[in-house]
């Protein structure tokens, strides 16, 4: 079970390095070869941030991309979520067919809760929130 997909991850590492620099216009090959992330992967997860309203682009000598709200309105639950889907930790499927027994199964009602307890919790925590963490940790 992972929490997080490779996309999710480069998405929220993307949006740490805009938040960073939050008045500079960033080129994908700039964030890419800071974040060790392969650039057409990269471009790919900055569309997908564009269409969600999270970033801006700009094209031309200057180009590149800048957050297009601030970091503290980006929750990672959104960002999991566009990547993703809804957090789950199990879809209770046997041999591709939904269980018989899901709406009465007491494990599927405490996973349940779990995800949303999880699904909470991330939805406090936003790209502000990692900014202020890192810079706590730098001093």
């Amino acid at each position: 079970m992972k929490l997080l997909t490779k996309e999710s991850d480069y998405a929220i590492r993307a949006l740490l390095v805009l938040a960073s620099n939050p008045e500079e216009t960033i080129s994908s090959k700039t964030i890419a070869e800071m974040e060790k992330i392969p650039l057409q992967f990269l471009r790919r997860i900055l569309q997908t941030l564009t269409k969600a309203g999270m970033i801006t682009t700009r094209e031309g000598v200057n180009g590149g991309v800048r957050l297009a709200v601030k970091a503290e309105d980006i929750p990672l639950s959104k960002i999991i979520t566009l990547y993703q889907g809804e957090i789950q930790f199990t879809e209770c499927l046997f041999r591709k067919k939904v269980c018989h027994n899901r709406a009465n199964c007491v494990l599927r009602h405490r996973i349940m809760a779990i995800e949303n307890s999880v699904a909470n919790e991330l939805s406090v925590v936003s790209i502000g929130t990692l900014i202020k963490d890192i810079q706590n940790n730098e001093t």
